[in-house]
């Protein structure tokens, strides 16, 4: 029989492409994140991390926790099985550690508890109170839910571990569930496996999908999931808790799309421009301005009889930033979220479509169940009238097709919300993936039909994640 671990003693991890979360204690369900910082790490000069050059990020872990590795050495051993090439283990960019591929020694994690005092990255709020000319760049280190630096996010995710949750990792008792994206490769997720026994001395963890996190969440087992990111926007049907993986729709539209539409309408403003002292809107201004909720989605095409005296519509709005007062038109904030579900990029599709595209890839006779459950997730889900502008133009296209005279006819579209009884994530319907995963992991750590253990990784190494469900 084996471990049975402590719900005060969990660890949620959900790793996102613009920002990841976190929780130590899932006892009290109505807990939100007490972790919320940026996917992003900075690269301190002189720190032995600009070994690439000008390329990309490494996608594969280097060799043997070298930091300085003979690129093409890196090429060579990056083919080989996963179980050869572990991600590195030093992240401060001044040693390395050569350890036992399946065993977690004393040394070993030692070493990586050190490694919270990183010397080579910089993270959240020191990244961002670090001076550009301190750094060598900056890696977002998951893009379009995909990790781009193993070496990077190891770092990050003992930073989160030691430094934000407070978690000794030489003397870890704490499981961990990481909520990931659908569809990772399987050499990703064996280099989680790996990061999360060698270098966060994890000594129990579950791997889960967002998705189905997200539905969880909502109370439910099958519907429709439709998580508007950073970079990317994910339609992913769910049927008795299965992800039908096969009929997943994606979008490179997302988040940064409507913070680069803002920023050219603030631009082209010049009432707004000139409210500048260089005249120029800057990227972290519109940013900001996306995230402070007074942008929204107008119901009614612009110019329309049903628009016209609208008043609420015309005017400005104010918003503050870093202690100066700006006037926005409500125009500009009524247009810029539109690009999410109207994309302008040549060859992307309405947000509507896409779902539908999802959707009709599903046996008919479950359409209805996706379309009377449809989960809006993400971090740029939370423009206001998102929901209603879906409700009105589904009702338009996915009602009058459905057939009378089948069974499966489609007779309402629905969209979930957080069950009342969690009141602690009342207005956080767009972390209803985080709260699943939650839930989840009170299900699963304990189960070892989900769960991976330390000993069970020691027998099997990292390929034990295929063996259990997500």
């Amino acid at each position: 029989m084996g471990v049975s671990h402590k719900e005060e003693n969990f660890v949620v991890i959900e790793l996102g492409s613009h920002t990841t979360k976190a929780v130590l204690d899932t006892s009290d369900i109505n807990k939100l994140p007490t972790v919320v910082i940026r996917t992003r790490a900075g690269i301190l000069k002189n720190s032995g991390k600009d070994d690439a050059g000008d390329g990309p990020p490494s996608q594969q872990p280097r060799v043997n926790g070298s930091m300085d590795v003979d690129p093409t050495e890196s090429m060579e051993r990056s083919d080989l099985p996963t179980e050869q090439a572990p991600p590195s283990n030093a992240t401060n960019g001044t040693a390395s550690v050569d350890e036992p591929q399946n065993e977690a020694s004393d040394s070993s994690t030692k070493d990586a508890e050190q490694d919270g005092n990183d010397t080579s990255y910089m993270f959240g709020s020191a990244l961002d109170s670090t001076p550009s000319d301190a750094l060598d760049g900056t890696v977002d280190m998951v893009v379009g839910g995909l990790v781009q630096d193993w070496d990077a996010l190891s770092a990050f995710l003992r930073h989160i571990v030691t430094k934000e949750l407070g978690i000794h990792i030489s003397r870890n008792i704490n499981p961990i569930l990481f909520s990931i994206p659908a569809l990772w490769p399987k050499a990703d997720l064996e280099n989680l496996v790996q990061v999360a026994f060698e270098h966060l001395n994890a000594p129990t963890i579950v791997i889960s999908e967002q998705p189905l996190a997200a539905l969880y969440g909502n109370g439910k087992m099958s519907g429709l999931v439709v998580d508007i990111g950073h970079t990317t926007t994910t339609v992913t049907p769910i049927v008795d808790s299965y992800i039908q993986s096969s009929t997943i729709a994606q979008c490179n539209v997302a988040g940064a799309a409507v913070t680069k539409r803002l920023q050219e309408l603030l631009q082209a403003d010049s009432a707004v421009s000139s409210q500048f002292d260089a005249g120029t809107v800057s990227l972290e201004f519109a940013e900001a301005l996306k995230e402070s909720g007074l942008c929204r989605l107008r119901l009614v095409p612009p110019g329309s009889k049903e628009d016209a005296g609208e008043e609420e519509d015309s005017g400005a709005s104010e918003f503050e930033y870093h202690g100066k007062k700006y006037k926005i038109s409500k125009e500009i904030l009524l247009k810029a979220p539109e690009i999410v579900v109207n994309p302008t990029e040549q060859g992307a599709v309405r947000l509507t479509t896409l779902m539908q595209q999802a959707a009709l890839a599903c046996d008919p006779e479950k359409r209805t169940t996706l379309w009377e459950n449809i989960s809006i997730v993400g971090g740029s889900s939370r423009f206001r009238g998102l929901k209603e502008y879906l409700q009105s133009e589904l009702e338009t296209t996915v009602l009058p097709g459905s057939n009378i005279f089948a069974l499966s006819q489609t007779r309402e579209i629905k969209f979930l919300s957080i069950p009342d009884y969690f009141a602690g994530w009342r207005n956080h319907d767009h972390w209803a993936g985080f709260l699943g995963a939650c839930i989840m992991e009170k299900i699963s750590m304990n189960d070892a039909k989900y769960n991976m253990t330390r000993a069970e990784y020691n027998d099997g190494g990292p390929s034990i994640v295929h063996t259990k469900p997500s």
